[in-house]
């Protein structure tokens, strides 16, 4: 991967947001398992193509702040400990910031935004740990729990005191408890994701099935049903028929106006974007959506 340097940032910086490949040949780490199937391969395929700016991967660094803060665990504790096991022919592998041998409890380190906090959306953490925690069981170790520690990058004194829902501190622990039946679904998904995985590492680019909505992080079209002169929407509609019937029963001066919906992770967060032809058809959709609401 390419590293650019737009803002012309210091050497030592570009230094510390540097990055290698992440999967040797037949291994695949754990987070990389959560992501789209295409991303990964096309991920891997298009590495020496890919390009990354210094400035969009700055919170990079807090890995190194990391591993200064796991020196200091408990001496029951390992840390930064790397746990592989074969499935099929791939190495599932894992780094595990911080496990806590005597009482079975992983845990891991994170940055995030308030928003993740607000709209509970843990699944991919969830889903890391219990890999971490199969990863574990498999190498003959015990898990109870599996925590969290995130560190609110974001987070605003004066919104928590305003917002009931808002993270009351800049600290926020996300745990759950690892149970048998639990390690069960994990071990189903793990086996399912890798099956697809070297299915589709016989296929062309184009040939790849797309990344789930879930994956892209697909929100949907909504239709806000408005009135003139009123900034906010009166209603926010899943189907524009619903919106249009509203409108139309509230009388004159309400209107519909369409939100186009769009693949979040497709448009900001996909460096492999411009090898995808999913993200191609996507975009140009797009703009012709764009362009029949400008009409």
């Amino acid at each position: 991967m390419k590293i650019t340097n737009k803002l012309n940032l210091p050497a030592g910086l570009v230094k510390a947001v540097s990055t290698e490949r992440h999967n040797e040949p037949g291994c695949i780490s754990a987070t990389t398992l959560l992501q789209g199937v295409k991303h990964i391969i096309l991920t891997d395929r298009h590495w020496d193509e890919l390009e990354d700016d210094v400035s969009d991967r700055i919170w990079a660094i807090w890995g190194t702040a990391v591993h200064s803060l796991l020196e200091q665990e408990g001496e029951n504790d390992f840390t930064e400990q790397v746990m592989n096991y074969p499935v099929g022919d791939i190495a599932l592998t894992g780094c595990i910031d911080n496990y806590d041998m005597q009482n079975g409890i992983i845990c891991d380190y994170k940055t995030a935004s308030v928003w993740k906090v607000k709209f509970n959306d843990f699944e991919d953490w969830y889903n890391q740990g219990m890999i971490y925690a199969w990863l574990l069981a498999k190498n003959g170790f015990k898990v109870k729990q599996c925590r969290f520690i995130a560190l609110l990058k974001d987070h605003s004194k004066t919104e928590a005191a305003r917002d009931y829902q808002y993270p009351k501190n800049p600290v926020y622990v996300y745990e759950f408890d690892v149970t048998f039946r639990n390690l069960l679904r994990i071990e189903k998904y793990i086996k399912t994701k890798v099956r697809e995985y070297v299915r589709c590492a016989a296929l062309g680019d184009g040939d790849i099935p797309p990344c789930t909505p879930d994956e892209r992080w697909d929100k949907a079209t909504k239709y806000a049903v408005k009135k003139e002169g009123r900034k906010t929407a009166i209603r926010l509609l899943d189907k524009q028929a619903e919106a249009e019937e509203m409108a139309a029963d509230l009388g004159k001066g309400h209107f519909v106006e369409t939100r186009l919906g769009e693949s979040t992770k497709c448009l900001s967060y996909c460096r492999c974007c411009g090898f995808c032809n999913y993200y191609q058809s996507y975009v140009k959709a797009v703009d012709e959506k764009e362009e029949k609401a400008a009409a």
